[in-house]
């Protein structure tokens, strides 16, 4: 038996001859050794400590009691690795804190035993403390990010219902502006785009179209096929001059009302549906009330038609007077139900009366029979005589506002209160000329009126619908207010001769040109047209008889 002996270097290297003469580190020692013969081997080194190290690790080498690292053991870690990155970017988040700590402790007991078990039966050391190790550091980590990030997104969410709430008061307070200004931080849940869709079919219902079209397009952004955000979109779109919408609502035009993708427009709660007529303040509109079901007449006064240093004084009178004829209720006046103020006009709601005005019957070819104008007459004159005793005077009596529905006899007497704001400040003589021939002396000469006039303007009336013409007539109005002021008129029994003296007494009184010769009240002059109504009746029964 040979004996090699060797000194050992303070790196922990010995020259072995009989080993082929190999330099061997520490970590090259097992695999050289566990070849080498076996020999006793001698050891001789100058630090007793290093010796023995190097010794028992020979005995270990020569009773096979030595572990080594598998030669696969780069790609174990790289596959380890990666499957942790995996599983803590993506899985890990997804569980609550509880389930992530036990699914991590779970993952370090395995890999432990693992390590183990395979250490025992292979004689292999697998490199899972560290990768363990890094395991455990980037899960708590990734923990300690969850627990922030939770915390971010509860502060977000309640950012994002205190917007939704709020932009639901502005909604609710029809401050659609700052409803959508609200509801921009918010994330596109279900609520919030229906919110944003409600905003928009109020901006297309207030005629603001560039607005409602930016809205929709919000939607659409968020989510391309909500509802029919997109086809609405398109045909808001499609108005290529959406400002003319504001400016047509006047006198001379009528309000555009848009095609069947865009919602009908709204003024206040009312919607919209068509023209009824118009008038030297307006136009008036068939519109509904879609709280109560109820159709409203809506009559229109545009801001446009006057100066704007006349404004603020119509506006006041306008509010002031509508609320007067809102406090009117009478079966033959057309009552008013709202009054509200658009940005570029005021309206007034008012009961929508079947049938029409009463300017269908005041030519030759179409007069009504005379007891039935009789009876419109007394209508109108009771309902003059409610509102004078409310301090209320008409001011523009004339067949255009009284509303006749021939099928039930029904008359109504409509705009109260607003003539005035009409006679008082426009003064384009075009704009006069639907007035002036029944207006009364006192109004032509810019008197204080009272229930006088009125009653003058029922006698102008009463005598148009008996005869299909008027009383004075004048190709201006400074003609006209001369014929009015100065001649006689034509009696109306020369026009039709079948009329009886009393009728001729009645609009003879009515239409004095002095106030004080006129009826003392609307309810004798009534008391008057009943009179003579019930004496023709008598008259026409005991001919038949």
């Amino acid at each position: 038996m040979a004996h090699v002996s060797q000194p050992i270097s303070r790196q922990g290297r010995v020259w072995i001859p009989a080993l082929n003469a190999g330099q061997l580190s520490r970590y090259r020692q097992a695999e050289a050794l566990a070849q080498a013969p076996a020999e006793r081997l001698w050891i001789l080194a100058s630090d007793p400590g290093l010796g023995a190290a190097l010794a028992s690790t020979v005995v270990a080498l020569q009773t096979r009691q030595v572990l080594v690292q598998p030669a696969w053991r780069h790609w174990l870690i790289a596959a380890l690795t990666l499957l942790g990155v995996v599983y803590l970017l993506w899985v890990q988040p997804a569980f609550r804190t509880s389930m992530a700590i036990m699914m991590g402790a779970f993952f370090v007991v395995t890999g432990s035993v693992v390590q183990v078990a395979w250490q025992l039966s292979y004689q292999q050391i697998l490199p899972l403390p560290l990768i363990m190790l890094w395991f455990t550091a980037g899960s708590l980590l990734m923990l300690f990010w969850k627990q922030r990030q939770r915390q971010w997104q509860q502060l977000q969410w309640e950012h994002h219902n205190i917007s939704y709430q709020l932009a639901q008061q502005w909604y609710q307070q029809g401050r659609l502006d700052e409803a959508l200004a609200a509801l921009r931080p918010c994330r596109s849940t279900a609520a919030v785009l229906t919110l944003l869709y409600d905003i928009a079919v109020q901006q297309e219902r207030k005629r603001q179209y560039q607005e409602a079209a930016r809205t929709y397009q919000l939607v659409v952004d968020r989510k391309p096929k909500f509802k029919d955000a997109r086809k609405r979109t398109q045909a808001l779109q499609q108005l290529s001059e959406p400002a003319q919408v504001v400016s047509d609502f006047s006198a001379t035009h009528s309000l555009v009302l848009p095609s069947q993708e865009v919602n009908k427009p709204v003024l206040g709660r009312y919607e919209v549906e068509r023209e009824l007529g118009r008038g030297a303040m307006g136009v008036v509109y068939l519109g509904l009330d879609p709280k109560i079901a109820r159709r409203v007449a809506i009559k229109t006064l545009n801001y446009r038609e006057f100066d704007t240093a006349q404004l603020n004084v119509i506006k006041e009178r306008f509010f002031r007077e509508a609320e007067a004829a809102g406090r009117l209720n009478h079966p033959n006046i057309v009552t008013v139900y709202d009054v509200g103020e658009e940005a570029d006009l005021a309206f007034i709601a008012m009961d929508y009366v079947e049938g029409k005005s009463l300017d269908r019957c005041v030519s030759e070819t179409a007069l009504l029979p005379i007891q039935e104008v009789y009876e419109i007459i007394i209508a109108v004159a009771d309902a003059l005589a409610y509102a004078h005793q409310q301090n209320i005077v008409h001011r523009d009596i004339k067949p255009g506002n009284i509303m006749y529905d021939q099928n039930s006899g029904q008359v109504k007497v409509a705009d109260f209160g607003i003539a005035r704001i009409v006679d008082d400040s426009k003064t384009k003589t075009g704009d006069m000329l639907g007035s002036p021939v029944y207006m009364s002396p006192e109004q032509l000469k810019g008197t204080r009126v009272s229930g006088a006039s009125d009653i003058y303007s029922l006698g102008v009336t009463f005598y148009q619908l008996l005869t299909g013409v008027l009383p004075f007539s004048g190709d201006s109005i400074a003609n006209l207010a001369y014929q009015i002021l100065n001649k006689k008129y034509v009696s109306v029994r020369e026009l039709r001769p079948e009329l009886s003296a009393g009728v001729v007494r009645v609009v003879n009184k009515a239409l004095q040109k002095e106030p004080s010769k006129r009826y003392h009240s609307a309810v004798e002059m009534a008391d008057a047209v009943r009179s003579l109504l019930n004496r023709e009746c008598r008259r026409d029964n005991r001919k038949a008889s």
